[in-house]
């Protein structure tokens, strides 16, 4: 596989300049043409499996009057700035607060939010000034006919969701249009049984909404195409990487979040006992900064405590590994371009003209079932009518 940083290293090569300003340049089309590309067609390697939880309609919860901080208790809840909530209580609501009002959120985590008195002050941050605890149990109640959460990080498109509640597996399907959505809310309906699901501006919905938090949501769907612009990282060792796990331990390294997404090859050597199996294999998350987990299981042999293996994290293309090299192929086209070098424009221009085919002819299908003709509505033909050549 090629990393940006190897990609870089060769671009630096192929055009015979690695001055700082020259390869910020490459960095420039590589990346343009790398974004071109993938929205060419309906690439398979760009599927995802990502996950929400569902969240639920109300909470009780508690609230600090010198920070004027109010903290869900007994369940996840949508705490978006702008989402339109009402309070109860079972006796008094903080000081500063009204069961009689709407109130909008102002977000300030997953679980804790601030209020404001219009949809205007909360998106200026202006809050009220809560200024006691109150007694009793205080709910919050989102008034809001569905909860629109933010879809994962990553996710471009989506095109398929499935939903476990328990033991069940639902599979809503897609609100045709806005106008569709908006017709199936002109009441409140709550159920753990979703029918339709419906994304805009990069939020995720259901119908009906949710009756309870932390169902999980599995979307499946078509990755976003992230600029190439992180250096190879080799900071530590691996310490730990059993063979079948997809943990891996690290020794002195500050592995972080950030790094979810990219790709990790423990170096092949000599040394038993350090020596990985020398594949990459994708990061999908990081739970600290000494260990992370990858997609697939580890296949090398088993490295234990202290094995001190070096490694790379890399960011790649999001192309096939065969094709990474076509974003470097393409800038240094355009760079010989630049400078009239018309030979070695064709040697670029050639390897660009015959890469981009190939790719297409190995990857570039619109219908990524399995099936290519399921045989339905086909012609039955008269056999008395045909020659056979």
């Amino acid at each position: 596989m090629r990393s940006y940083t190897q990609l870089r290293a060769t671009y630096g090569v192929d055009t015979k300049n690695a001055a700082a300003a020259n390869l910020l340049q490459g960095d420039e089309w590589m990346n343009d043409f790398h974004r071109r590309l993938l929205v060419k067609a309906d690439w398979p390697f760009l599927r995802r499996l990502r996950f929400l939880s569902t969240l639920a309609p109300d909470s009780t919860f508690t609230a600090v009057a010198a920070s004027d901080v109010c903290t869900a208790v007994s369940n996840a809840i949508l705490t978006d700035t702008g989402t339109q909530v009402k309070l109860t209580t079972t006796d008094t609501l903080p000081a500063g607060l009204s069961t009689s009002t709407k109130y909008f959120m102002v977000y300030q985590s997953a679980t804790t939010f601030k209020l404001a008195t219009s949809l205007a002050n909360a998106q200026a941050g202006t809050i009220i000034d809560i200024t006691g605890t109150g007694t009793g149990t205080h709910t919050v109640v989102i008034e809001s006919v569905s909860n629109f959460q933010p879809l994962p990080y990553d996710i471009d498109l989506v095109e398929s969701v499935f939903v476990t509640v328990s033991s069940t597996r639902y599979n809503p399907k897609p609100a045709p249009s806005r106008i569709f959505w908006d017709k199936l809310h002109y009441s409140t309906i709550t159920s753990d049984t979703p029918e339709w699901w419906f994304v805009e501006n990069g939020k995720f919905a259901l119908w009906p909404r949710p009756s309870t938090a932390g169902n999980q949501i599995s979307i499946s769907g078509k990755i976003r195409v992230q600029d190439l612009n992180s250096a190879d990282y080799t900071t530590g060792t691996v310490d730990i990487a059993p063979n079948g796990s997809i943990l891996i331990t690290g020794d002195s390294t500050v592995w972080t979040s950030p790094m979810t997404g990219r790709w990790i090859r423990i170096t092949y050597s000599d040394v038993a006992a350090a020596s990985g199996d020398g594949q990459w294999y994708e990061i999908t998350s990081v739970p600290s900064s000494t260990t992370l987990t990858i997609a697939r299981p580890y296949g090398g042999t088993s490295l234990t405590t202290g094995a001190t293996a070096a490694y790379i994290i890399g960011q790649m293309p999001s192309l096939p590994e065969a094709f990474q090299a076509l974003p470097e192929h393409y800038a240094a086209f355009r760079y010989w371009t630049k400078e009239k070098d018309s030979e070695r424009v064709s040697i670029f221009k050639t390897l660009v003209n015959e890469g981009v085919p190939e790719l297409f002819s190995a990857y570039g299908v619109n219908d990524l079932s399995m099936v290519i003709d399921d045989g339905e509505d086909a012609t039955i033909l008269n056999p008395n009518l045909t020659i056979t050549l």
